[in-house]
């Protein structure tokens, strides 16, 4: 038997389902609304190929790939994608099929890739494979083929080595179910894939065909739950639902099923090729009007959160709604948080706006850390100024012209230390232990404790992320120790973030209620000691405020404090340059970058992506893979959190803005650039003036 219905596939036959399949098999038989479907098995994939004598071939071209050299797996793709399609299905295997499809009793159905390897927790095939919606038994077997052959896309054999997948067996299913005429369709994540708060999950929605979504082609709805509350009917509407972005959408996918047939067309997209879908305009009214009502934002809420209950992990979700109902058509792990070893259940934390007292306790001068932690005294300083912008966020300036603060003193420090940091190492790992258990013990309120320690592990934190990033001003640092500290910042990453959030759950608690509204603009000695400022000060904080050396100045501008203290900042500018020499977006995953724009408008112009650069473009798609490596930051016109950029960025942690509306127009190719995604902005350090690009 090579075809198997849903009901009769569950979780933990991936081997045989793919991941998709196997995960739509589970949701079916745990009452999850999944459109009915079957699934042609990878063993008769296998048996295709060794009917038709072309597996040892296929073997022999893969052999030949240096997936380094793009002419290598270009080559190879062609190559064994022409075996698959020139080759013929066994009557045996292609009346099965017609059976199992005629069982379903549609007329449309979608064909989508499920390799054996994807969606596990560890690798995520991100939209590698190919998907053929609207297929009808005539173009079935045809489209079947197809998914088999994509198997071997450029993107996807450069994917398998990449992720060193290359010495493992690898095939691939196909997922054949009925197609929902989509009214309006979008993704889902269980946890926040962004601020990574497990207390929040976000919905993204658009009129249409999720296709769109997927691809970056429109940019959605978006709406931000706190799965804490859903459940409270006594809190108002915007007390659950505590974020909801609404985005004009001016056209949508369709199916040409739903319509006259007379206007049919066929758009490609890099998840797959549609097969005769239309873009249609949406009236004005509808066109800025909410995709998902409150109402249908709750429903959809509890029927996620039903299914991460189910897998007990972070869910992406893709669905679809028709007639009144909504339909789940796929789910799989969010495989880009960072690695959290507690339970879902112990997931208490709300990431309020950045209180005060976090941005002290985490950006104050780095020799004086060192120091505390007795790894010896140092003549370096790292000495930052904050100004914190009403409602944007805190951005912080280094005076780099006073010579303790010159980062190449910090080398010539961690070289002379290189023994005694490298003993550290133990001691390092058991604080972070600690810490990491306090942080999971929901009864534990101690914040001294947890203060402290975490005052202990910050330096070495700080260390190894200046190391772990390799900065271009810290090349001469020891290669042992930068291996080390590579190692270290993974074991301690986001703790420190996760202890911060902790300590502001429990002083956000003892706060009297007077002070409920200003809790981000106290610091955590007032809090500690009640010591609380008076009202007129707090306002004041409230329009601004810059912090120094655990100093608080209110009511001067950055470049007053500047000339006062004599200090010169890298990078600074007066707020009206940045002004007018940046522009704004959604943030798909934190992080600077500086480079040379490249714009790429078509996938045949990917290849002048250069290493380091900087990636400018409406949308991405898979075929952007190779471009994306070198890349050192993406910023696109379209797209939501869910889209390929968004998700290829978290994956492979690159520094990703999404949703700018006019990138592509607004900057030019040479362009020096700033790529602030920890703050959603990019900024022109130096427009490129020769007219032909570097």
């Amino acid at each position: 038997m090579f075809t198997l219905d849903f009901k009769l596939i569950n979780k933990d036959m991936a081997h045989l389902a793919g991941g998709k399949g196997a995960s739509l098999g589970e949701m079916t038989n745990v009452d999850i609304p999944v459109p009915p479907g079957f699934v042609i098995t990878a063993d008769a994939f296998d048996k295709f190929i060794v009917d038709a004598d072309i597996d040892a071939e296929i073997e022999t071209i893969l052999k030949t790939v240096n997936h380094n050299e793009i002419n290598t797996v270009e080559y190879a793709s062609e190559k064994i994608q022409n075996l698959i399609l020139g080759a013929k299905m066994s009557e045996e295997l292609a009346i099965e099929i017609k059976q199992s499809f005629k069982k379903l009793n549609v007329e449309y159905v979608a064909v989508r890739s499920s390799a054996t390897a994807e969606d596990s927790s560890e690798d995520a095939w991100a939209g590698q494979l190919e998907s053929y919606l609207n297929t009808t038994e005539k173009s079935l077997l045809e489209n079947v083929k197809k998914c088999w052959a994509s198997l071997f896309t450029p993107r996807a054999i450069y994917y398998r080595f990449e992720k060193g997948l290359n010495t493992y067996k690898i095939s691939v299913a196909v997922v054949v179910q009925k197609m929902v005429k989509s009214e309006k369709s979008g993704i889902a994540f269980s946890v926040h894939p962004v601020t990574e708060d497990y207390n929040q999950l976000i919905i993204e929605a658009g009129f249409g065909l999720g296709e769109a979504i997927v691809s970056g082609s429109i940019t959605p709805d978006s709406y931000v739950v706190d799965k804490t509350r859903i459940k409270n009917s006594e809190l108002k509407i915007d007390e659950v639902i505590v974020d909801v972005n609404v985005n004009i959408q001016t056209r949508g996918l369709y199916g040409s099923c739903h319509f006259d047939r007379t206007n049919l067309c066929t758009q490609r997209f890099g998840s797959g090729e549609i097969s005769a879908n239309e873009w249609r305009d949406i009236p004005e009214s509808q066109a800025s009007s909410q995709v998902l009502n409150n109402e249908e934002i709750l429903e959809l809420s509890e029927l996620i959160i039903k299914i991460e209950n189910h897998y007990g992990f972070p869910c992406d979700i893709e669905w679809a709604f028709e007639e009144g109902k909504f339909y789940i058509v796929q789910s799989r792990p969010i495989t880009t948080l960072i690695k959290k070893e507690l339970d879902l259940k112990e997931k208490y934390v709300k990431i309020f706006n950045r209180s005060l007292f976090m941005i002290s306790c985490q950006n104050y001068d780095l020799g004086e850390r060192l120091e505390t932690a007795k790894i010896s005294p140092v003549e370096y300083s790292m000495d930052p100024v904050l100004h914190n912008f009403p409602g944007k966020g805190t951005d912080i300036y280094y005076n780099f012209s006073d010579p303790k603060q010159d980062p190449k003193l910090i080398v010539d420090y961690f070289n002379s230390q290189r023994e005694q940091l490298l003993k550290l190492k133990d001691e390092y790992y058991a604080n972070c232990d600690i810490l990491r258990a306090l942080i999971a013990d929901l009864k534990h309120d101690d914040y001294r404790r947890l203060f402290d320690l975490t005052a202990k592990i910050w330096p070495l934190v700080a260390i190894s992320n200046m190391l772990g990033d390799n900065r271009d001003n810290i090349k001469g640092v020891d290669s042992d120790l930068v291996l080390l500290y590579r190692e270290m910042r993974k074991y301690s990453d986001g703790l420190i973030h996760n202890s911060h959030l902790r300590i502001a759950e429990i002083l956000r608690k003892i706060v009297p209620k007077k002070y409920k509204k200003y809790y981000k603009y106290l610091k955590y000695e007032e809090v500690v000691n009640g010591e609380y400022p008076n009202m007129d000060d707090l306002e004041n904080r409230k329009k601004g405020y810059i912090y120094h050396k655990g100093n608080l100045t209110t009511n001067i501008s950055l470049d007053e404090y500047a000339k006062k203290n004599n200090y010169e900042f890298i990078g600074f500018k007066a707020d009206d340059n940045v002004l007018e020499n940046s522009i704004s977006g959604q943030v798909a995953y934190g992080g600077v970058a500086k480079g040379r724009v490249r714009v790429i408008f078509e996938i045949e112009d990917i290849g002048r992506v250069k290493r380091g650069g900087i990636l400018v473009t409406s949308m991405t798609t898979p075929d952007f893979i190779l471009a994306m490596q070198k890349a050192d930051a993406f910023v696109t016109d379209e797209g939501g959190i869910t889209c390929h950029a968004s998700i290829v960025a978290r994956e492979i942690k690159k520094p990703c803005i999404i949703g700018t509306k006019i990138a592509t127009q607004f900057l030019k190719d040479g362009d020096l650039v700033e790529v602030d995604a920890n703050r959603g902005v990019v900024r022109i350090l130096e427009k490129y003036k020769n007219e032909k690009t570097k």
